[in-house]
């Protein structure tokens, strides 16, 4: 019997060509990626090395460790074959920046508030939103207050 895990791949997460500073290559999981102020693009990348862990009663076994990096093109290079457009972030009119949740206990006027994503006053529970439903909930027949916090309706005014 094997006593190795399976390690089966994510196929979510494309990986990428890694050069290192004395000139070998591995491969590792790419979890992000995105350019600088200069164009240059940076990958997150993830990969799992084999460690020891001791144990008092039974000596050191073998285990695994995760190690997190970034690095720049061209010391990341991809590999042809893999898809990264699960890296790509949808367009800025698909994106979900708000929140819609339900009146805090006691607010029997409001049928929802709308706040930012990271506002504290929103609740966890409630649905994410994109801008054109933002300002739809908030022009609609269901009386949906912007966040006094937060101020969504500020942002949503300004964009186009």
């Amino acid at each position: 019997m094997d006593d190795r895990d399976d390690r089966t791949p994510d196929v979510s997460r494309p990986r990428a060509d890694v050069t290192l500073p004395n000139g070998q290559h591995l491969q590792a999981e790419v979890t992000r990626r995105r350019r600088d102020r200069k164009g240059v693009w940076w990958y997150d990348l993830e990969i799992e090395l084999p460690d020891r862990a001791d144990d008092r009663r039974h000596g050191p076994a073998l285990t695994s460790r995760t190690i997190s990096f970034s690095a720049p093109h061209p010391v990341v290079q991809r590999i042809e074959g893999e898809d990264y457009s699960s890296l790509d972030l949808p367009p800025p009119e698909h994106r979900k920046r708000w929140r819609l949740s339900p009146p805090p206990q006691g607010d029997g006027w409001a049928d929802a508030y709308l706040h930012r994503l990271d506002c504290a006053q929103a609740q966890s529970t409630g649905g994410l939103v994109t801008d054109q439903e933002a300002r739809a909930a908030l022009a609609g027949p269901d009386v949906t207050v912007p966040c006094p916090v937060c101020r969504p309706d500020t942002v949503l005014q300004r964009d186009p």
